[in-house]
């Protein structure tokens, strides 16, 4: 009798996790795809002036098209209102949520190989992870501080005095040092450029550009350390992208939904999950939390099948 009822409950699950690197593998080579220019010199495709909400750096030769809130910061410097940009946060966040992150950012696919790379789920203190959630929403707000404050000062003549103190951070305290501009364009202009005369290595003033590179490869090299010790280090801490993405993600249409009659309460999902969200303490109705990129770990762990995508 045991075996037989075993038999009936067992399920044929979906291969949830492999579907999704799939799709951020793709997701990677489009938002890469004028690299291909280099190998291959007879394709003529141009950047898309289409703003996205994921981490793909504005100064990248490679991408196809670039993030939002690099378009944000770029447009607030010149000043010009970035209508378009912030439209596109509030659209995508509000029907989907960070499903772009869990799906289709590149640097959240470096993140997935990284995991995979060191194997395992480790956790972090509950109240240590609590705190570190707060700093992307730091560096958020310093982000559209800074660049906000300077759009509107810079019609006065101490706006002006503000615009060149900034120095390179006019276009935004992220824009020339963040982990993907220093993947996709900073590395390498180093490599091209190395031996050749390049003032890329040049320290010698706080503002040079060698201040920038060394600042942005310190970064990058948070992003990988981090990104080894704690799954999804960057999306859970430090993206500013992320965080305002999960702002909308609270009241999105997409969201998972838990089915108490199928729950068991047997903690796979809590376990799995890289986001570290504690999926059995929230309502079964519909779960919207702000840290969830919507990667269906969860769903494809359970047991029972008690969890589901939901759109209302």
């Amino acid at each position: 009798m045991s075996s037989k009822a075993t038999s009936k409950t067992r399920r044929v699950k979906f291969p949830y996790s492999l579907f999704r690197n799939i799709c951020e593998f793709f997701g990677f080579l489009l938002l890469n795809a004028l690299a291909f220019k280099y190998v291959y010199p007879f394709i003529e495709t141009q950047a898309i002036p289409i703003p996205i909400p994921v981490q793909a750096s504005l100064k990248s030769t490679y991408s196809l098209m670039g993030g939002s809130l690099d378009y944000i910061q770029v447009m607030l410097s010149i000043p010009v209102l970035p209508l378009i940009p912030v439209a596109s946060f509030f659209i995508v966040g509000s029907i989907l949520g960070r499903f772009f992150c869990g799906w289709l950012c590149p640097m959240g696919f470096i993140q997935d190989l990284i995991l995979k790379i060191r194997g395992g789920n480790p956790k972090i203190n509950p109240r240590h992870h609590e705190a570190l959630k707060k700093i992307k929403f730091i560096v958020l707000f310093a982000t559209l501080f800074i660049s906000s404050t300077l759009a509107l000062s810079q019609f006065t003549e101490q706006g002006l005095k503000y615009k060149r103190a900034l120095g390179p951070f006019t276009t935004g305290i992220l824009f020339h040092i963040q982990p993907e501009t220093t993947l996709a364009f900073t590395i390498p202009q180093i490599v091209a450029q190395y031996g050749y005369g390049s003032d890329l290595l040049d320290f010698t003033t706080v503002w040079s550009p060698g201040y920038l590179t060394l600042l942005g490869l310190a970064i990058l090299a948070l992003f990988f350390i981090g990104g080894y010790s704690v799954p999804w280090f960057w999306c859970r801490y430090m993206c500013p992208t992320g965080a305002l993405m999960g702002i909308f993600a609270k009241v999105s249409f997409l969201g998972l939904s838990r089915d108490p009659s199928k729950c068991t309460k047997c903690g796979e999902c809590v376990s799995i999950c890289p986001m570290q969200i504690r999926i059995l303490d929230m309502p079964w109705e519909k779960i919207n939390d702000q840290e969830c990129t919507l990667c269906l770990e969860c769903v494809g762990a359970c047991p029972t099948g008690a969890l589901s995508p939901k759109l209302s």
